[in-house]
């Protein structure tokens, strides 16, 4: 890349700057956007370094283990974490339905200016499909109990 791109891009943009009067109408947007995107960057570098973190330590305590010779876990050498389907689908379900009914609630309350009424309705969207995956949770415990013999 060429170094005096970004100097060129800021030559450009002075006359924009100088046009706009007010420095803060340039500037605000730009800061604003650039601390969402750093603080989500932020977060998913935490849960990384965090997975990082705890797969080297479990390979260290094999390592230490097999070195000493003792017996192996079956948990410990599976990666990944067992979670029960029936209740991956009830969590989702749980959280899809509060965040739908937050949106609705805070549309209705603080209806966006200049814009479509009815703005509530977008909390529709993932509180029917937090219904769904409820929906999906019970049908599958219903499933479950009416597959296993002498359950009533």
């Amino acid at each position: 890349m060429n170094r005096a791109a970004p100097a060129a891009l800021l030559l450009a943009l002075v006359p924009t700057l100088a046009r706009a009067g007010d420095l803060e109408e340039v500037v605000t947007p730009i800061v604003v956007t650039g601390i969402v995107f750093g603080f989500s960057a932020l977060m998913i570098a935490i849960v990384g370094f965090t997975r990082h973190r705890n797969q080297r330590l479990r390979h260290e305590t094999i390592r230490l283990a097999l070195e000493k010779g003792q017996p192996l876990p079956p948990d410990l050498l599976d990666a990944r974490p067992r979670r029960d389907p029936a209740f991956r689908d009830l969590r989702r379900g749980l959280v899809l339905l509060a965040v739908g009914l937050g949106i609705g609630l805070f549309l209705f309350v603080s209806p966006p200016t200049g814009g479509p009424e009815r703005t509530w309705a977008v909390g529709f969207v993932p509180g029917l499909m937090g219904v769904s995956f409820l929906a999906a949770h019970w049908l599958a415990q219903r499933r479950d109990g009416a597959a296993r013999p002498g359950r009533e």
